[in-house]
């Protein structure tokens, strides 16, 4: 049994998770940096009043709104654990890809061996970085 079919879903699927990493790594990022940004205008409110900004002190309501969206969905999604999640499992199926393109012949235990890898880091992935 050649294990090329097993190789093809499993490239489907690490570019999926490929994708995903990027994704999560985005988010967390634009997340970190939106929470930064806002919490330190919503801490100098007294200040930016008499500032040269004063137009900032109108969104401080808003903002602090916002903050407290955003960290509760931060803290919910976890964007920096799924990344993480998604780049180990990534490198993991990288791996596997190498070791199913590389195999030749058609060897039934090795594709069996293959298949439940790639069942049990799919299984492990579902349930560690997908909701």
């Amino acid at each position: 049994m050649s294990t090329q079919p097993l190789a093809d879903q499993i490239k489907r699927e690490y570019r999926k998770w490929a994708f995903s990493t990027k994704v999560y790594g985005t988010i967390y990022v634009m997340v970190r940096a939106f929470l930064i940004i806002a919490t330190s205008i919503v801490a100098a409110q007294k200040n930016l009043s008499e500032s040269s900004a004063p137009f900032l002190a109108n969104w401080v309501p808003v903002l602090a709104v916002l903050v407290t969206i955003v960290t509760s969905i931060d803290t919910w999604m976890k964007p920096r654990d799924k990344w993480r999640g998604f780049m180990e499992d990534r490198d993991d199926l990288s791996d596997l890809v190498i070791r199913a393109e590389s195999s030749h012949g058609d060897d039934a235990g090795l594709f069996d061996s293959l298949r439940n890898e790639f069942k049990k880091l799919r299984s492990r992935h579902r349930s560690k970085n997908v909701y």
